[in-house]
C-alpha cells in the first residue's frame, strides 16, 4: 500500500518528528490524513501544546504538497470489498472456535501493535470499516485473540 502522507513512525507510541505521544489512532491519521499530518507539521495537531512545540519538520513542503497529490491519487482507486456475509460468518466462527479452544488468551501489547502495523499497510485492509478485506474480520479484534492469524500469512 502506497503511503498517503511522509509519516516515517512504523507504529505507534513517541512520535520523534512531532514530539507527541500518538496512540494507534493518531498514528494511523498521521500516516494516512494530509491534513491531520499538516497539523502535526505545524505545532498545532492532536496532543501537541503550540508553546512547548519544538518543530523539527525536517522534511520541505515539497514533500507534503506530494503528499496531497499521492493521498488524491490512491482515494481514486478502488476500496477493496469484504467477503460474503456467508463467507464473513464463517471466518469469523472458526476464528471465535480457536480463540475458545484456545482459551480465549489474547496476544501481547507489543504483539497487537506488530499485527495492527502489518494491517495497515496492507492492499487488502478495509480503512473505513478498520477491517480485513480477505476474511472481513474487525481488525481490533482479530490482532487481539492469540490464536489469529492472517488469512494471507503476513502475521
Amino acid at each position: 500500500m502506497e503511503k498517503s502522507t511522509p509519516c516515517e513512525c512504523p507504529m505507534a507510541g513517541y512520535c520523534e518528528r512531532h514530539g507527541v505521544e500518538k496512540s494507534t489512532h493518531l498514528h494511523k491519521l498521521c500516516k494516512s490524513h494530509i491534513g491531520y499530518f499538516s497539523m502535526w507539521e505545524e505545532c498545532r495537531g492532536p496532543k501537541q501544546n503550540p508553546n512547548d512545540c519544538i518543530k523539527q519538520n525536517k522534511h520541505p513542503q515539497q514533500t507534503i504538497d506530494e503528499a496531497i497529490v499521492n493521498s488524491a491519487n490512491a482515494q481514486q482507486k478502488d476500496p477493496p470489498s469484504l467477503p460474503s456475509t456467508t463467507e464473513m460468518a464463517k471466518n469469523f466462527l472458526q476464528s471465535a472456535a480457536s480463540h475458545l479452544a484456545n482459551g480465549m488468551k489474547n496476544a501481547s501489547e507489543e504483539v497487537i501493535q506488530q499485527r495492527l502495523a502489518i494491517c495497515d499497510e496492507c492492499e487488502f485492509k478495509v480503512r473505513e470499516q478498520n477491517r480485513c478485506g480477505k476474511c472481513g474480520c474487525f481488525l481490533g479484534k482479530k490482532t487481539k485473540w492469540e490464536s489469529s492469524s492472517c488469512p494471507i500469512g503476513k502475521w
